[in-house]
C-alpha cells in the first residue's frame, strides 16, 4: 500500500517539476535522443562503440544520485521547488510506520519509476544501435541503484548538518530586488550555484567529446578559443531555465508585481549570472589554449545576451516546460541557428574580427529588440 502511494507521490512530484502531460512524453523523446544520438555516434565518428556504453553506464550513475536526492530534499530545496510539501518517506514520524520500511519501499519505487520513465528508453534506443551495448545496460541498471543508494546515505546526513548562509545576500550584488531574489534561491537550495556550473560543464564536456571524434566537427579545433567562446555563450542558457525553476508568477500575486516586471527581473538575473560565468569559463581556457582573450570575451558574452533573449521570448517564465513542445523548440532553434551557426563557422575559420563583428552586432541589435517587446 505504501509503495503505491509513493509511486502516485513521485509521478505528481514529478508532474510538478515537468508541468503534467509533458511528463508523459518524456520517455518517448529520450529513446529517440539516445537511438538518434548513438547512430551519430557509431556511424560517423571514429569513437568505438564502447565509448557510448560509457556514457550510458554514468547515466546510470547520475540519475541515481538524483533519484535520491530528490526523495530525501533538505529543507531548502523541499520549501523553494515543492513548496509546503511533506514526503511519505518521512513519514514515520507521524504515522506507526518503521522508517527502514519506508526506505526500503522509497529504494523500489524509484527503481520502477525510474525503469519505467529513463532507463528503460535509453536502454531500448541503446540495443537498437548496437547489440554490443546490452551488457552496458546492465551496468547502467546496476550503477542506478549504486548511486540511488549513495545518495540516500549522504542526502541523510546533510538533512542532520545545519545549512550555512550564502556569501551571496541581497546588498552585494548589482541588480534589482527581484532579480536578486531569484539568484538567492538557486544559491540557497541544495547544491548552490554549483548547479549552474555543473550542468554547463556536462554540456561542455559533451561538446569536447564531440570535437574530439566527430571528423565533420573537428574543424572547430582551427581557432580553439574563438570556436569555444560561441559554445560557452550558447550553453548559458542553462543559468536562464535555473532561474526559472524555483518559483511562477503566482508566487508574487501578493505584490504588485506582474508578469513582465517579473520577466524583466529574472533577464537581468540572467544577464549578471550568465557574465560572470562566460567571463571566468573564456578566461581560464585562454590560460590553457591562448588566442585572443577580448575577442572572445566579446563572442560569449554577445552569443550568450543573443540566446538569452531568444530563450526569454519563446519560453517567458517557463522555459523548462516549454522548450520540450516540440514546436517551441523548432522555433527556438530556427532563430538561434541563423546568427549563431554562421558565427561559428567564422570563429573557426579565420581571427580577424571584421566579419565576427559584422555578425555580432546584428545579435546584439536583435537582442535588445527582443528583450524591448518582451519587458
Amino acid at each position: 500500500m505504501i509503495l503505491k502511494r509513493m509511486l502516485k507521490e513521485e509521478w505528481r512530484t514529478q508532474s510538478k517539476l515537468y508541468r503534467g502531460r509533458y511528463l508523459a512524453v518524456l520517455p518517448v523523446m529520450i529513446f529517440l535522443m539516445t537511438y538518434i544520438g548513438g547512430r551519430v555516434l557509431t556511424g560517423f565518428s571514429l569513437a568505438p562503440v564502447t565509448d557510448l556504453g560509457l556514457l550510458i553506464s554514468a547515466f546510470g550513475f547520475f540519475t541515481g544520485l538524483a533519484a535520491g536526492s530528490i526523495g530525501f530534499s533538505s529543507k531548502d530545496a523541499v520549501e523553494n521547488v515543492l513548496g509546503d510539501s511533506n514526503f511519505l518517506v518521512f513519514s514515520s514520524r507521524t504515522l506507526p510506520v518503521r522508517k527502514m520500511v519506508l526506505i526500503r519501499d522509497f529504494l523500489v519505487k524509484d527503481l520502477v519509476f525510474y525503469l519505467g520513465l529513463y532507463l528503460g528508453p535509453v536502454a531500448l534506443g541503446a540495443v537498437l544501435v548496437s547489440s554490443q551495448l546490452l551488457v552496458y545496460t546492465g551496468y547502467m541498471m546496476a550503477l542506478f541503484v549504486a548511486g540511488l543508494f549513495l545518495s540516500v546515505f549522504t542526502a541523510n546526513l546533510a538533512v542532520k548538518i545545519p545549512s550555512r548562509d550564502s556569501f551571496l545576500n541581497y546588498g552585494n550584488f548589482p541588480v534589482p530586488p527581484l532579480s536578486r531574489k531569484s539568484v538567492l534561491d538557486i544559491s540557497r537550495s541544495s547544491g548552490g550555484l554549483l548547479k549552474i556550473v555543473m550542468s554547463m560543464g556536462v554540456l561542455l564536456g559533451l561538446y569536447w567529446y564531440i570535437v574530439s571524434y566527430v571528423p565533420i566537427a573537428s574543424y572547430l579545433l582551427e581557432n580553439l578559443l574563438m570556436s569555444f567562446a560561441v559554445i560557452t555563450g550558447m550553453m548559458s542558457v542553462t543559468v536562464y531555465n535555473w532561474l526559472n525553476t524555483y518559483d511562477g508568477v503566482k508566487d508574487y500575486s501578493y505584490l504588485p508585481v506582474d508578469s513582465s516586471k517579473l520577466l524583466e527581473a529574472k533577464f537581468k538575473a540572467f544577464k549578471l549570472v550568465s557574465a560572470v560565468i562566460v567571463a571566468v569559463v573564456l578566461s581560464v581556457a585562454y590560460m590553457i589554449y591562448g588566442g585572443n582573450l577580448v575577442l572572445a570575451l566579446a563572442i560569449g558574452l554577445t552569443t550568450a545576451y543573443y540566446i538569452g533573449a531568444i530563450t526569454m521570448y519563446e519560453s517567458g517564465l517557463n522555459p523548462n516546460e516549454k522548450m520540450i513542445n516540440a514546436l517551441v523548440f523548432s522555433k527556438f532553434l530556427i532563430a538561434v541557428n541563423i546568427l549563431v551557426m554562421p558565427l561559428l563557422a567564422l570563429t573557426s575559420f579565420q581571427s580577424n574580427p571584421g566579419p565576427i563583428l559584422a555578425v555580432l552586432l546584428p545579435m546584439l541589435v536583435i537582442g535588445k529588440v527582443v528583450e524591448s517587446i518582451k519587458t
